[in-house]
């Protein structure tokens, strides 16, 4: 019984800490496990069963503060989201208690808006309520459909939406078959006030609440504290180390931390005189005098961040990076500027792409932009600014505009002739997670301006 009060006590705490703006890095009451051994104290994380009211608190709120604005915006009152076992709806995870591993043979979830006096109404058609985050509307398994037409001809809504959509992978959710059988069970009259909830998604997912970001600024830490550990000489021994071996040790850090990941660390070399095609890249060996460049991302309180940041092994006698190296990172980070400037609130990410090459081709730089959405996924709802292969901009997509209280990563690179390697030209590869405000941009926790040195 004491430890448990002593839980609930601390979790209160933590409650209050986000409800007051403090970052949790800096929260002295925010509950972490006992750091292991000679463990950083930014690396502490919450155990599971402590996430656990903390992601539900953040549903409940969203469904009160952000879900009802976002429906009458898209002028649906009923959304109707059906999900399967395994083959689980993008939206459906943001709409989860964190005990839940995946939908329960079939779930459908059922929003109805009866009006700002009333708000919006959460049912669950079938057999769960979610930790009560739904309303039960309690059927058989094999009941469902016929639970949902009676509660649809109860609630005549006047436009339904489901997830189906040609251009948002993240609003696409629905089936072909479930969208049969759901046209069926509804019968033709409310079958034919069907519409695409696709934007309804993307917005409930790009979405978030200041309490959210509080978190994601302790998550980025830990990312970034994992990136400072595999760029050092705890990880690193130049001429024996492989590429691949980095790789391996981030991913297992991750694992060990009790967090996620949404895809497998990658490490790259950049060296002068480039690396022979032969040497496989998982072979080839890190040596005095590289720079290397990671991409990495991990999942924590059902957040994703996504970093690239470069670090340079140092010769013997050297004690920094060398001047050519210096200036082509700051030449990425120069970009970087230039892309926030142009990713305004209320413009597309479309016509800040090109805005933001025009500018920084002007500036003599060689750019690549391809930024995109973070938060609940890796790559994310909202709009992006370019991608790899779209560099005059990105169909639909690209053509929706920037919303407040939403996160972006800014993702991108500029190709720099390095003096000291002969003028070799050099990718150099930036990206860190920003949150766009009322107030303008702001990086989660920083970004790279200056390599990580490896003795």
């Amino acid at each position: 019984m004491r430890r448990h009060s002593l839980l609930v006590t601390v979790l209160c705490l933590v409650y209050a800490s986000f409800a007051a703006g403090v970052h949790p890095a800096q929260a002295r009451t925010w509950p972490q496990r006992a750091a292991a051994p000679g463990e950083p104290a930014e690396l502490r994380v919450l155990t599971h069963r402590e996430q656990a009211p903390l992601v539900k608190s953040w549903i409940e709120k969203r469904f009160t503060t952000i879900l009802p604005a976002l429906m009458r915006r898209e002028g649906i009152d009923m959304w109707i989201i059906v999900s399967r076992e395994y083959n689980d709806d993008p939206v459906f995870r943001s709409m989860a208690p964190l005990t839940t591993y995946s939908s329960r043979r079939r779930t459908i979830l059922v929003f109805h808006d009866r009006g700002a006096d009333r708000g919006v109404d959460r049912l669950s058609i079938g057999r769960f309520d979610y930790e009560g985050l739904y309303t039960l509307v309690r059927t058989p398994n094999d009941g469902q459909w016929d639970g949902l037409r009676k509660l649809v001809e109860e609630r005549k809504p006047k436009v339904i939406g489901i997830n189906t959509s040609p251009a948002w992978n993240h609003a696409d959710g629905l089936t072909a078959n479930e969208k049969d059988t759901l046209a069926r069970a509804l019968g033709p009259e409310y079958a034919s006030r069907l519409k695409s909830a696709e934007m309804l998604a993307v917005g409930w997912l790009e979405a978030k609440l200041p309490e959210e970001l509080d978190a994601y600024r302790h998550v980025m830490k830990i990312a970034h504290r994992i990136i400072a550990e595999a760029f050092s000489n705890q990880v690193i021994v130049p001429g024996v180390t492989t590429l691949d071996e980095v790789a391996w040790w981030m991913r297992q850090r991750v694992a060990n931390l009790g967090l996620g990941q949404w895809f497998h660390p990658t490490i790259t070399i950049w060296r002068k005189g480039g690396i022979p095609d032969s040497v496989p890249a998982d072979r080839r060996v890190i040596q005095r005098g590289d720079m290397l460049h990671c991409d990495f991302g991990l999942v924590y309180l059902g957040f994703s961040t996504d970093t690239q940041h470069n670090a340079y092994v140092l010769r013997p006698g050297e004690t920094d990076a060398p001047a050519g190296l210096k200036a082509g990172l700051a030449a990425a980070n120069r970009l970087q500027d230039i892309t926030r400037a142009h990713a305004k609130l209320g413009g597309t990410g479309n016509q800040a792409l090109l805005a933001a090459l025009r500018q920084a081709r002007q500036e003599g730089l060689q750019p690549s932009i391809y930024c995109h959405p973070v938060g609940y996924h890796g790559h994310g709802a909202g709009p992006p600014i370019g991608m790899i292969d779209y560099q005059e901009g990105v169909p639909v997509r690209g053509d929706y505009v920037f919303r407040p209280d939403t996160w972006h990563s800014i993702e991108l690179n500029v190709t720099y002739a390095v003096k000291e390697w002969d003028n070799q030209p050099v990718r150099f590869a930036l990206e860190e997670d920003a949150a766009l405000l009322d107030a303008g941009w702001d990086w989660i926790d920083g970004r790279q301006t200056e390599f990580y040195l490896i003795q």
